[in-house]
């Protein structure tokens, strides 16, 4: 929920990211065999810092700055400049790849994540087209969570309830699309009483 909803940091790609699109910049899809096997750097970084977090605490500090976090957000890229550099080259990644550092570089993401394996409810719905044939929800979702099969990922989702939206759409929906004609013809046929 913190990463769709309340991330500074991500809502600064998110925006600039609309903001390209408006400019018409080029909108790079990872292809889904890539994107698979990009997301668990993430995992990666975390535990590594989560590592060095049991040994001195200089050291954890220095490695905690993968995070742009405190550059961008709390010092508004008033530091030295590998610093403002590293930032900006993500924010300018993300021009091209929507949410590119949310998706492969965040730990904090990767950590808030591994709790979603032990969620109680599925409030997330699919209908049983979805994935096959159905790719809509999948190509609107932001950071590829949605596989294609039609499964979300929840350790990926961002919750930002895109999916959702589209899956109540009874005019985008596919499966509720065909619900709604067979609907309006039912009435049709019965003179447009109901």
């Amino acid at each position: 929920m913190f990463c769709g909803w309340l991330c500074p940091f991500g809502a600064l790609q998110e925006l600039l990211n609309l903001l390209a699109r408006r400019l018409r910049l080029p909108q790079v899809t990872v292809p889904f065999a890539l994107h698979e096997r990009l997301w668990p750097v993430k995992y990666i970084i975390f535990l590594g810092l989560l590592g060095l977090s049991l040994g001195p605490i200089e050291l954890a500090f220095a490695a905690a700055e993968v995070e742009p976090f405190k550059t961008a957000i709390i010092l508004h890229f008033l530091r030295a400049w590998p610093f403002v550099a590293y930032a900006l080259a993500l924010l300018v990644g993300g021009l091209f790849i929507e949410r590119m550092f949310c998706r492969y570089l965040c730990p904090l993401g990767a950590a808030l994540a591994l709790p979603a394996r032990i969620r109680i409810f599925e409030w997330l719905k699919r209908h049983k087209q979805c994935g096959k044939p159905c790719q809509i929800c999948a190509r609107a979702c932001p950071v590829q969570a949605i596989h294609p099969e039609g499964r979300i990922n929840p350790n990926e989702c961002i919750n930002c309830l895109k999916c959702q939206t589209l899956y109540y759409d009874e005019h985008t929906c596919p499966a509720l699309a065909i619900q709604r004609k067979q609907r309006e013809r039912a009435a049709m046929g019965t003179g447009g009483r109901t």
